[in-house]
């Protein structure tokens, strides 16, 4: 068989290929490995998408060409309707421009008390236009913003200040409220929206001033020029509907239903109920939920906003004795069973859309017109897509109105209703099922049919498979590239797709492929801030025991002496299974106590912490392949078992999960399965979609079983490096992802299997020697010399980098200098001073000068005759140029202390390459103190623009001898002026080098 093994992380792929065979492991061998580095599709300081950024500065630059559009447009009409001429309005010295000019706010007081000249109209009416006030086209998005609130506060007090005054416009309001005040301002400022105008006092303005100077008897305030202006001026453009919603996965001609349809929400919320509401009863025996106790659990739900476990109880009539097993019932503080405190906290229903309408509803008329509509689910489904699709106040006004006009609601309730869904109720997102889809799957769920099997029951198949199938994976389609809404994975994928497919090209189609997915490319960036809170806290905890521990042992423990004395402390020091006190001065005696699976590992391949103990050498023995419970009622009595069952309660320092282990009863086989398949398989969202998508579009070779897909967990392959030796990883390379698809790669479901069968004998050994064990249970790799070609594939492995070729990120920075100081005021208020090659390699703005922005890649030229290498940079800014910059860095200043002029690259140099980051650069230089020339192969990072050395970092970001100058082993820093040579290479996402032999510069998007 050849299998594939590929480790996917968030920035991060390793990939192997092997052959294996199970009927003779000699012919087993490792093909060939390698490891795929590309750039994380977040910020790493906040988890925003890396796009945002250029999203926000392309909306603020849309924004503004729009602004100076509508302006424009204005302007042309004041050449239509006033006696003003282009001079006048545009280009540099116009009426704009005036330093003689009166002040415009004033202008806008006069312009109510005479008639205003042919320029102070156009001055007024375009002052107006420049800053149209606060218009909100959403009256729940204008509401659900913390700026917009203190926004609309300010509006309010700034109408009653104009009520209160008689004020006739608010820019009269504004010019006489500034001469009374000094201290008032007519403008907000950063932070400040005391100044904040609702629109329609603006065009109120407009109206008003309109109306004044026909009264006045100005000729040019026509009731044309007025609405011309007024279109103009006061056009907004309506908020985009969502269009595009993405299809079902099983009713293909179907849309996907609104997350917050009460059709969605039961689905989902059954899913909870379905999945995490069992009860344990008075032997400890669990059962889930009838379909009587499922459907008045989901009624309460739609009934309560906060539903307490306490409630269900109630709901259910459940007797004490009798208690939900996903809940701890041991007092933390106490250590006593506490079933009042261990109930009085909420079930995590997803009513929340159901719950929205109700309390919006209810808020403008009867609970009992709540209730009739509440039963009309149909109804309920469409009002929430229409508050999902549209996001303008007209659009969904309009639909409300026809979605409830079958309604037996009076005119007057109607309009109460939708005003209030209007200003109170927005949703967004979609889940992957139409609302066909899910009401057809529902009444099997409401049987108690978990979400797959009521699939089956509905129809549906729960694996979607494909019928067309490809020699290459295909990329995601539209509607499959909606289900990953994580750009992280998105990133990922796309560059699994991208190694995968080479390894198909390189290697012929493949048998079958296991994936693990690292933790933290499953979770938000919020979730994996608290695991690397927990690690921490983890990591404290560790060095506290260790020092406990060398302070009552007197030397530094191993890994297993060290999670001895962690059990042992949190066992209060007795051995979990006969209650007995272990002797802390003789933990660490051969023989004295044994560390013990409580599930036996053989049975769940569970070797997480949760189900460790620390026992009795002699218990453990006795215990052999079994459970507590089995020992316990096997080999004791049922009253021991109740003196256990009450020790185990008592125990406040372990965690509910352990717990659940230790009073577990019925560990069947359908138990042993699901405890087995979640130890070895990934059941996470994004495991399980690329499962299936690579098994319904992957064509694989003939001789593949049935399932050829297989997403690993990632303490299954870790307990495999462990048992066949290769050693912990060394996270300070890039090397230990291939190690990990390796051993991916052989984590075949008859490794799995004979790991389970030798454990099963390892756990029956009862009264034979550590020697004797040893000889008899011996954990063996996948095959002979797998650790010896496993290190060999691992050192012939060249690192691939993703490179970065697409031309993104900032023109400029955001600091904006004079053109003639080229200083600038910093938001602290001090001046700041533009220096270096800024001073004359910049962004030459309308108002200014800025710093460049990123330098996405850097043009290398050599002169034809002395042989010297040159380096021109490419900022984005240059992109958009009529031809791209050609002077080269030169090092070094000018007497008087300026840099150097750069070079200018003229017929006298042949370009050579352009070199993006991450392109491979082979360069051959002597260094400073060195006699020989060195070849330094390494990625490009960066060139200084002052000095022109190039950095280059190793590819496999490991120490190496062409490194040991600078500071950081995994760079060098290297001038290029004077190298022997500069090569480039293409590096295929396998690894794989090819030179690039000739390249062709290539020019601006404008120049071809």
């Amino acid at each position: 068989m050849k299998i594939v093994g590929i480790d996917i992380g968030i920035a991060s792929i390793g990939w192997a290929v092997v052959k294996y065979d199970e009927k003779n492991s000699k012919n087993s061998q490792i093909i060939k490995s390698g490891v795929r580095i590309f750039t994380q599709a977040e910020n790493p300081k906040d988890g925003k998408s890396l796009a945002l950024p250029r999203r926000e500065a392309r909306s603020q630059r849309r924004n503004i060409k729009r602004k100076r559009q509508r302006l424009n447009k204005i302007k042309k009409l004041f050449l239509k309707f006033l006696n003003l001429s282009n001079d006048d309005l545009f280009g540099e010295n116009t009426i704009y421009h005036d330093k003689k000019k009166k002040d415009v706010w004033q202008l806008r007081d006069k312009a109510l008390k005479r008639v205003l000249s042919d320029k102070e109209f156009a001055r007024v009416l375009t002052h107006i236009a420049k800053r149209r006030g606060y218009k909100s086209l959403s009256k729940v998005e204008e509401s659900s913003e913390k700026d917009n609130k203190k926004v609309l506060t300010a509006i309010k007090q700034n109408k009653e200040l104009l009520k209160n005054k008689n004020y006739q416009t608010i820019g009269q309001m504004i010019y006489q409220e500034s001469k009374l005040n000094k201290t008032y301002k007519r403008r907000n400022r950063e932070g400040d929206f005391s100044n904040s105008i609702e629109r329609g006092l603006l065009a109120d303005e407009v109206k008003t001033i309109f109306k004044t100077q026909r009264e006045l008897g100005n000729e040019k305030a026509t009731k044309d020029f007025e609405q011309l202006f007024m279109d103009i001026a006061f056009f907004q453009r309506d908020l985009k509907s969502v269009d595009e919603m993405g299809k079902c996965i099983f009713e293909k001609n179907e849309k996907r239903a609104p997350k917050r349809s009460v059709s969605a929400e039961e689905f989902v919320t059954l899913t909870l109920i379905i999945n995490n509401l069992s009860l344990i009863d008075e032997n400890l025996s669990e059962r889930f939920l009838t379909s009587d106790e499922i459907k008045k659990v989901l009624e309460l739900c739609k009934l309560k906003e906060t539903v307490k476990y306490k409630d269900i109880r109630k709901a259910l009539e459940l007797s004490e004795k009798i208690y939900f097993k996903n809940l701890d019932y041991i007092d933390k503080k106490s250590g006593e069973w506490d079933l009042t405190k261990a109930e009085n906290i909420k079930f995590d229903h997803k009513f929340e859309g159901f719950h929205k309408l109700r309390k919006a509803i209810t808020k403008v008329t009867s609970k009992t017109t709540w209730y009739n509509l509440s039963q009309e689910k149909e109804l309920l489904n469409q009002v929430a897509t229409i508050l999902t699709i549209h996001k303008s106040d007209e659009k969904k006004q309009k639909e409300l109105k026809e979605a409830f006009s079958k309604t037996a609601l009076n005119k007057d309730e109607l309009e109460r209703i939708i005003d209030a869904l209007i200003s109170k109720v927005s949703f967004k997102e979609f889940i992957h099922l139409s609302i066909k889809a899910i009401e057809n799957i529902l009444p099997y769920m409401l049987e108690g049919s978990k979400y797959n099997f009521a699939c089956e029951k509905a129809g549906y198949d729960f694996k979607i498979q494909s019928e067309e199938k490809y020699k290459l994976l295909p990329p995601l389609s539209k509607d499959e590239n909606k289900s990953l809404t994580n750009p992280v994975v998105k990133r990922a994928f796309a560059e699994f797709r991208k190694v995968l497919n080479a390894i198909i090209r390189e290697y012929g189609a493949i048998d079958q492929l296991n994936i693990e997915f690292a933790r933290d490319i499953k979770r938000s960036f919020k979730d994996r801030k608290k695991i690397e809170k927990a690690q921490e806290e983890y990591r404290l905890l560790k060095k506290k025991l260790k020092e406990r521990f060398i302070e009552k042992f007197d030397y530094e423990p191993t890994g297993k002496e060290l999670l001895k004395y962690r059990l042992w402390e949190e066992q209060n020091g007795r051995c979990v299974y006969s209650g007995k006190p272990i002797q802390i001065q003789r933990l660490t005696e051969q023989g004295y106590t044994e560390i013990d699976h409580i599930l036996p590992f053989s049975r769940s391949l569970d070797d997480s912490l949760n189900n460790k103990v620390l026992v009795m050498t002699k218990e453990n023995q006795n215990k052999k392949n079994r459970t507590p419970y089995e020992y316990i009622i096997q080999d004791k009595n049922e009253e021991f078992w109740h003196i256990y069952t009450e020790n185990i309660k008592g125990l406040k320092n372990i965690k509910k999960a352990k717990r659940d282990r230790l009073l577990k009863i019925n560990f069947d086989e359908n138990s042993q399965n699901y405890f087995k398949d979640r130890n070895k398989n990934d059941t996470a969202f994004i495991a399980k979609f690329i499962k299936n998508y690579v098994e319904n579009k992957l064509e694989f070779a003939q001789n593949s079983k049935t399932q050829k897909v297989f997403t690993r967990n990632g303490q299954l392959t870790s307990l495999l490096r462990h048992m066949w030796g290769i050693g912990e990883k060394d996270r300070n390379t890039h090397l230990h992802h291939a190690e990990d698809a390796v051993i991916l790669a052989f984590s075949t479901q008859s490794e799995v299997q004979k790991l389970s069968t030798i454990s099963a004998k390892r756990e029956n050994f009862i009264y034979e020697t550590p020697k004797d064990k040893a000889k008899k249970v011996h954990f063996e790799a996948p095959y002979e010399s797998f650790r010896k070609d496993l290190k060999k594939s691992i050192d012939e492995i060249f690192v691939s980098f993703a490179p970065r070729r697409k031309v993104t990120g900032a023109a400029h920075e955001e600091t904006i200098y004079s053109n003639k100081t080229f200083v600038a005021k910093t938001p602290s208020g001090k001046l700041e001073e533009l220096k270096g090659n800024s001073k004359t390699h910049h962004v030459k703005l309308e108002r200014g000068i800025a710093k460049n922005g990123d330098m996405p890649r850097v043009d290398i030229f050599r002169h034809k005759k002395t042989g010297k290498f040159y380096a021109v940079p490419i900022y984005v800014a240059d992109f958009v140029k009529d031809k791209l910059p050609s002077k080269a860095i030169v090092a070094g200043k000018n007497k008087d202390g300026t840099p150097k002029d750069w070079l200018e690259m003229d017929e006298n140099y042949q370009f050579v390459y352009s070199v993006y980051k991450n392109d491979l650069l082979e360069i051959c230089v002597k260094r400073r103190g060195e006699k020989e020339y060195q070849t330094i192969l390494g990625y490009f990072v960066s060139i200084h623009s002052a000095t022109g050395n190039v950095t280059l970092k190793s590819h496999n970001n490991k120490e190496d001898h062409i490194f040991k100058y600078d500071k950081d082993l995994s760079s060098v820093v290297i001038g290029i002026q004077k190298a022997k040579y500069i090569k480039k290479y293409q590096v295929s996402p396998l690894g794989k080098k090819t030179l690039v032999k000739k390249e062709k510069r290539v020019g601006t998007k404008r120049s071809l």
